[in-house]
């Protein structure tokens, strides 16, 4: 049975009963004393419960919370990371674009050109990286990018090449931070589980979730597939793929050799008559079936009907509904990922 704290009102009654009972502070300051000693003793239980507090990672406070994640995964909160890709830059050939020149998106987003290099015919492509760390640097291939100062014989402007400036990330959340501490409680290492690779795959900054499939390529193999929520487009390109294999690398033993993998994106369209059908019912049956998404569309699994009912149903104004597509339920491949691919309104 859990300790109850006394409320300060207790504890002045209970100060104020022991004074009473002298009958030589009767008519003293007998109720100024009672109210400090009891607010005294009110912050003495409230500190305990405030340590009481820091012993698990679940109600610990940020700097507890990170002392934890120090001593138990032996990294802080997953630090921001700055968008990085390439750029066409056109002019005079021969002209040199240096490293550290600035360009400007038209929202005042800044990035530096990390490789310089020569323009030739037909222009040439550098790499550029987004001054600032985060998703804001994320910019999509074709976008226009002006040069912040003129260089002698380059054209002003440079277009984003495929696949755009991206892996753009924000620094890791306190909560998330929390999760994967509590994760290192529930999830012991074994020297290169299954649910060691997972672990590893979401110590890499933007991973929101990771899959381990044994024997991808036969015996002694294993794949990783793992997504990018929190990007635009959450299935990784090749880099992202190339950046979490070699993080894991570093952390894995010597064993099965390993293949990071994209999942295979494949979009339900579901087909609904609504009732009642209004603009607010529609968005939040959308943002229903978005978190269905998230919490049941795992890899290579089966989408049930049943739930996907279920999650219409729980849409804010919804009364009823006819769910015509899909008719059953949904299966997906091994490698494959079932997203949201959006509804079509009857």
């Amino acid at each position: 049975m859990p300790f109850e704290i006394p409320s300060l009102p207790e504890l002045i009654s209970r100060e104020q009963a022991a004074l009473a009972g002298s009958s030589a502070l009767q008519r003293s300051d007998a109720e100024v004393l009672a109210r400090v000693l009891a607010a005294a003793s009110y912050g003495r239980y409230g500190q305990q419960a405030y340590i009481a507090d820091q012993i698990l990672p679940d109600t610990a406070d940020e700097d507890t919370l990170r002392r934890m994640a120090r001593a138990r995964l032996k990294r802080d909160r997953l630090p921001a990371v700055a968008a990085h890709g390439q750029a066409l830059f056109t002019g005079a050939a021969g002209a040199p674009v240096d490293a550290g020149v600035l360009l400007q998106r038209e929202d005042g987003v800044q990035f530096r050109v990390v490789t310089g290099g020569k323009v030739v015919a037909g222009g040439v492509a550098l790499d550029v990286a987004a001054v600032e760390p985060g998703q804001l640097g994320n910019t999509e291939p074709g976008t226009v990018l002006r040069l912040v100062s003129p260089v002698l014989a380059v054209n002003d402007t440079a277009a984003v090449t495929v696949p755009g400036i991206e892996g753009g990330t924000e620094q890791e959340s306190i909560e998330a931070l929390r999760a994967r501490v509590i994760r290192s409680y529930r999830v012991i290492p074994h020297g290169g589980s299954q649910s060691d690779y997972e672990t590893w795959a979401l110590e890499v900054p933007g991973v929101t979730r990771a899959w381990i499939v044994r024997h991808w390529m036969g015996p002694g193999t294993v794949a990783v597939f793992f997504v990018r929520d929190n990007d635009v487009d959450p299935i990784p390109s090749a880099e992202a793929c190339a950046v979490v294999q070699a993080y894991i690398e570093q952390e894995r033993p010597v064993t099965a050799e390993l293949y990071v993998i994209a999942p295979v994106e494949k979009p339900v369209q579901y087909q609904i008559k609504l009732t009642p059908d209004s603009s607010a019912v529609r968005r939040a049956v959308e943002a229903e079936l978005v978190d269905l998404h998230q919490r049941e569309s795992d890899l290579g699994s089966e989408l049930l009907r049943t739930h996907i009912s279920e999650a219409i149903s729980g849409a804010t104004g919804e009364r009823d509904h006819d769910l015509v597509f899909p008719a059953g339920n949904v299966q997906a491949a091994r490698n494959e990922l079932l997203t949201y691919g959006g509804v079509l309104w009857l």
